[in-house]
C-alpha cells in the first residue's frame, strides 16, 4: 500500500508540475481536488467506519451486568481523511471518439475502513461520440448518480437511504434524441461488496458466480430537470464449500435478486430539490439496510438455502440560497419487509434486525467565497429494532461542523 501510494503521489506531482499539454494532439491534464476538515460529535455508539465519519444508524441498547446500556455513550472527533484530489485527462482521439480520462483518490482508507491511508475512489476511461458514451474502469454504480446526491457535506452522503457504492464496470450512455438518455453497465463489486458469511463485505460472492451486475436505466433530462427509472439484477454465491462433521462439501446455492429505482431532481435558480426510492433484494453493496437469511445445513441434500430480504429505501433533499447562506435538509426513511423472518438460522447483511429507520437532518452552509465553506449540520435518527431486540425506538443525534475548500473542482 505504501509503494501504490508513493507512485499515485509521484504521478500527481509529474503532471501538475509538467503540465504536459500538447494542443496539437489535444492532450492535456488537470489537478483538482477538496480540503475537508470535518469536527463531529454522536450521542451513542452507531454502526460506522472510518473513525465514525461513515456513521449509518445507533446500535441498539446492549445493557451490561448492572443494566448500564453499553452502547449509551457519546464521542467526539475530528478528521480530515475525507480529503481528496484527482486528475483529468485528455488523450485525443480515437475511433471518432474523443478519449479522457480520471484518476482521484482519497484518505479513508482500503477496503477495513482504515482512517488516513490513500485508496482508489475512481479511475476509468472515457469514450465520447456524439450519441454516445463508453465508460471503463472504477465509477459509480447507476443507482449512484452524481447529479442526484445530496449535497451534505457528511461522508456517508445520506446512505442508508441514499445508496452509495463504487464498482468496476463497463458502462454505455445513449442518447437517442436531445433529452432522453439509456444506461446500461455491467458491474463487478469491489471495495463495497455485498456482506457475506464472514459476516464482512466478500466481492468473491459475486466472482464465483461469473455474472457481472446488469443495471439499465431511462432518463429525462433538460436544464432544469433530471427524471429517471431504473433497475438491476445481481447474483451471489455465498458459499463455496462447507465443513460439516469432518467432512467438506462444495456447494454452488445462488441468490439472485433484483432492485428498482426512480428518482428526480429539480433545480432552478437557487432551489434544488432532490428525491429518490428504492425497492429491491439484498441491496446492503449499495450501503442500504438488509442482506439474506440462510437456513441450517441440509445434510440430506449437503446445502443450504437462502432468503434475501425486501428492503423499501427513500430520502428527499431540498436546499434554498441566501445569498452565502444555504439552508438545506435531508429526509430519509427505509423499511425491512423480511426483518421478522423466523425459518432461517442465519442472517448475514447491514441492520438485519432493524424494522424501520427514519432521519432527518437539517443543515446550513455558509460561502466565504464560492469554493469555500463552512457547514453546520444536525442529524436526528430513530430506529425501531425488532421486539426480540428492543421494543422502543432507539434515537440519536450527530452535530457535525466541515470546512470545504474545492479547487478547481
Amino acid at each position: 500500500m505504501i509503494k501504490l501510494k508513493s507512485l499515485i503521489i509521484i504521478l500527481l506531482l509529474s503532471v501538475s508540475l509538467t503540465s504536459f499539454s500538447q494542443e496539437e494532439k489535444k492532450y492535456s491534464c488537470d489537478v483538482y481536488g477538496i480540503l475537508d476538515m470535518q469536527g463531529f460529535y454522536i450521542s451513542r455508539n452507531s454502526y460506522n467506519a472510518i473513525d465514525g465519519l461513515f456513521s449509518l444508524y445507533p446500535l441498539a441498547p446492549n445493557n451490561d451486568a448492572q443494566g448500564k446500556d453499553l452502547n449509551g455513550k457519546s464521542s467526539l472527533n475530528f478528521s480530515s481523511s475525507p480529503s481528496r484530489i484527482g486528475v483529468r485527462l485528455k488523450l485525443g482521439e480515437a475511433m471518432g471518439a474523443k478519449i479522457s480520462g480520471i484518476i482521484e483518490g482519497d484518505l479513508t482508507g482500503q477496503a477495513d475502513g482504515i482512517a488516513n491511508f490513500f485508496r482508489l475512489r475512481v479511475a476509468h476511461i472515457n469514450m465520447n461520440w456524439n450519441k454516445a458514451q463508453l465508460l471503463v474502469g472504477q465509477y459509480w454504480n447507476p443507482m449512484v448518480l452524481p447529479e442526484m446526491m445530496p449535497s451534505n457535506r457528511d461522508l456517508h452522503n445520506g446512505a442508508p437511504f441514499h445508496p452509495f457504492t463504487r464498482e468496476n464496470q463497463v458502462r454505455l450512455d445513449y442518447h437517442p434524441c436531445e433529452n432522453f438518455n439509456l444506461v446500461a453497465e455491467l458491474g463487478l463489486q469491489r471495495d463495497y461488496a455485498t456482506i457475506g458469511v464472514n459476516n464482512a463485505r466478500d466481492y468473491k460472492q459475486q466472482n464465483n458466480t461469473m455474472l457481472p451486475e446488469v443495471n439499465l436505466h431511462f432518463q429525462y433530462k433538460t436544464k432544469t430537470i433530471l427524471a429517471g427509472i431504473g433497475g438491476r439484477f445481481l447474483a451471489i454465491q455465498p458459499r463455496e464449500n462447507i465443513l460439516k462433521a469432518g467432512e467438506t462439501y462444495s456447494v454452488d446455492k445462488k441468490i439472485y435478486t433484483f432492485a428498482s429505482t426512480a428518482y428526480f431532481n429539480y433545480k432552478k435558480g437557487k432551489d434544488n430539490l432532490k428525491m429518490q426510492a428504492l425497492l429491491g433484494d439484498n441491496m446492503n453493496d449499495l450501503n442500504l439496510l438488509g442482506g439474506y437469511y440462510e437456513s441450517s445445513f441440509d445434510t440430506v441434500n449437503n446445502s443450504y438455502s437462502y432468503k434475501p430480504t425486501t428492503v423499501f429505501s427513500s430520502w428527499i433533499d431540498y436546499a434554498h440560497s441566501f445569498g452565502k447562506f444555504k439552508p438545506a435538509i435531508i429526509m430519509g426513511y427505509s423499511k425491512n419487509f423480511d426483518v421478522n423472518e423466523q425459518s432461517y438460522a442465519n442472517a448475514y447483511g447491514l441492520g438485519m434486525t432493524i424494522d424501520n429507520y427514519i432521519r432527518v437532518a437539517p443543515r446550513i452552509e455558509y460561502f466565504f467565497k464560492d469554493n469555500f465553506s463552512l457547514t453546520l449540520a444536525l442529524e436526528y435518527s430513530s430506529v425501531k429494532y425488532k421486539d426480540e431486540v428492543y421494543k422502543d425506538r432507539v434515537n440519536g443525534f450527530r452535530t457535525a461542523l466541515a470546512f470545504c475548500y474545492l479547487f478547481n473542482y
